[in-house]
């Protein structure tokens, strides 16, 4: 009996269901309807309908959005060849326009001065030239910006910044490049620290472990924190046991580094035409030459450095040869304003403009290495010539070429007795937006 009864019960719970389900699903059709006929649906619904339209825009909005300025922005990263008329020909400005904004510019700065690796960024109206921005120094930002239809106003906007004079102390152990970054120098300060000193020391050769260094320096500080050494103010240098010092100053010819008896630091030739290079053979008059394995003179100095490495000129003169020359490769012969003359071989190539008869300024870069030629390995061969005479470079002693005069004497004298006090930490130096003089003559030195 219970078998047979099962298969109604189970049918009977079914139908209750299906009452259930047909029960519920008229109670909600009641309520929709109720609800899209109240003040209150309507008003959701009308919400509902805002947030889609804000989406997906009306023809009123889309008018509006039509009717709205159309604007741009144009980041242009200068290159050696760019002008400031050129970008804006690009931009389809009209040439009066453009003298227009230059115009309005100077006062602040001249844009036809516009620097490498520099960005102008221009904005744009409706096609139509709206704002320059150019960040012309590490502080400082011009600001064009249309006044009305047909003027231009310029204003500076300034990062709030000063200068602070720095002590940069340091013990070589490895390298005078790699020992004054550990002490807090910047690269443009050890640079600057080489050129001051290139006269006297050749920072190929002559560094030795446990020469020390100390730079007196202006510090370029920026929202607080620092970015930039500026202008070194004296510094001072033992190099095998040896002193040396420099001190700046401004005289009636301009400013440069003079020791401590007044004698200018320049002098007719660089100690050596490279930079923190190592000598692989010296000036001699018998050595074993590695390719012709034979014993000959070398009058000279062999410097290594990686194919590339720039050549400076060793002092100022005008080019006698360049090209290729035998065993010496690429080959460049300076004749300088007395007696000397220097000679550059093994390049890998000459550089852009030095050729015979060019006039060439000390430092400037007349070549890179190479190992062209007769030769084992990149590598300069350098050569000092006096008169008809091949002499060796490391043993010159040039003259200085000028110095304090008498009538500046006692003004250079207070400012180098208060470098010296502060390269010797005996002075605090603290915050500074004057230099070295100003300070000096405040203390009535």
């Amino acid at each position: 009996m219970e078998k047979n009864s099962a298969p109604g019960v189970q049918k009977t719970r079914k139908d209750h269901r299906h009452i259930i389900i047909a029960a519920l699903s008229g109670v909600a059709l009641f309520l929709t309807v109720v609800f899209f006929l109240s003040p209150e649906a309507s008003s959701n619904k009308n919400n509902t309908g805002a947030i889609i339209k804000a989406a997906t825009p009306s023809a009123a909005a889309e008018a509006a959005l039509n009717d709205a300025p159309r604007v741009a922005r144009y980041d242009f990263r200068l290159s050696d060849k760019n002008t400031f008329y050129q970008i804006m020909s690009v931009l389809n400005v009209p040439g009066t326009e453009a003298e227009e904004v230059r115009e309005a510019a100077r006062q602040i700065y001249d844009l036809k001065r516009l620097r490498k690796d520099t960005v102008l960024r221009v904005f744009t109206k409706d096609d139509l030239l709206d704002k320059i921005e150019y960040k012309y120094s590490d502080v400082e930002t011009l600001l064009v910006e249309r006044d009305g239809e047909d003027a231009f106003k310029a204003t500076k906007a300034e990062l709030p910044h000063e200068m602070m004079e720095s002590v940069i102390s340091g013990t070589i152990e490895n390298s005078l490049y790699e020992d004054g970054i550990k002490a807090g120098a910047d690269p443009q300060a050890i640079m600057a620290l080489s050129d001051i000193f290139a006269w006297d020391v050749d920072f190929a050769s002559d560094i030795r472990k446990g020469d020390s260094f100390s730079i007196l320096a202006e510090v370029l500080y920026i929202d607080g924190a620092p970015r930039k050494t500026g202008r070194i103010l004296g510094a001072e240098m033992v190099n095998d046991g040896k002193k040396y010092t420099a001190y700046y100053f401004e005289g009636a010819d301009g400013g440069s580094y003079y020791d401590a008896e007044g004698k200018s630091l320049r002098r007719t030739l660089l100690k050596s035409p490279l930079r923190f290079r190592r000598i692989t053979s010296h000036f001699s008059k018998g050595r074993f030459h590695p390719i012709l394995k034979r014993y000959r003179p070398h009058h000279g100095i062999d410097y290594a450095a990686p194919t590339g490495t720039p050549i400076e000129s060793a002092g100022s003169g005008r080019v006698v040869y360049a090209g290729w020359k035998g065993g010496y490769g690429n080959f460049v012969m300076i004749k300088h304003n007395n007696n000397y003359s220097t000679a550059y071989g093994h390049l890998s190539r000459i550089a852009k403009g030095v050729r015979t008869g060019a006039k060439v300024d000390q430092g400037a870069v007349i070549g890179y290495v190479g190992s062209t030629g007769i030769s084992t390995g990149p590598h300069l061969h350098y050569e000092v010539h006096l008169g008809k005479s091949l002499i060796n470079p490391l043993s010159i002693k040039a003259v200085s070429d000028r110095a304090v005069s008498k009538k500046e004497k006692q003004r250079f004298a207070a400012i180098k007795d208060e470098v010296a006090r502060k390269l010797s930490g005996d002075v605090t130096v603290t915050a500074s937006k004057g230099n070295v003089e100003k300070a000096a003559s405040a203390k009535g030195l």
